[in-house]
């Protein structure tokens, strides 16, 4: 006498699932796994070759990588950079526009005291930084010193 197996909903909903994405998995695999070829493939650049810039018109630019002084021992010296005031701007907006000014050694801080850590920089206030305005070689960490917004200095 043979015995006829069963299996619940959950169990045939779980293999469906199983069976489901195995097959979404092999369709995805092999996508990325299939070569580009046709007339309509563009070769890129090797990672140590460049492409030259191209405008809008086509013609290719000169590059725009910023310059660097170069001292009496043949080393190169970083560019100077115009590091504004940011004092009584949100946190985000001095941490973008030191960026923007070729700034990216940054740091913030509680100016509270409390040790706490900027997560939301767009709500913090600048009470201070270090060093102030003017210009300095671009390379100069610029640490922002912060409160709460709502909070004093």
């Amino acid at each position: 006498m043979k015995k006829k197996i069963t299996l619940g909903k959950g169990a045939g909903i779980a293999l469906a699932a199983f069976v489901g994405l195995g097959v979404l998995g092999a369709v995805v695999g092999e996508e990325e796994k299939a070569p580009v070829a046709g007339p309509e493939a563009v070769a890129s650049p090797s990672p140590e070759v460049k492409a030259p810039a191209v405008d809008v018109s086509g013609e290719a630019q000169e590059e725009k990588e910023p310059r660097k002084a170069v001292d009496e021992a043949g080393e190169q010296q970083p560019e100077d950079g115009e590091l504004p005031g940011m004092v009584g701007e949100n946190l985000q907006f001095a941490q973008d526009s030191a960026q923007a000014a070729g700034f990216y050694v940054l740091d913030d801080q509680d100016a509270s005291g409390l040790g706490r850590f900027q997560v939301m920089d767009r709500n913090w206030t600048v009470c201070s930084q270090e060093p102030g305005p003017g210009t300095y070689p671009v390379d100069t960490k610029v640490t922002f010193y912060a409160v709460k917004t709502g909070e004093s200095c």
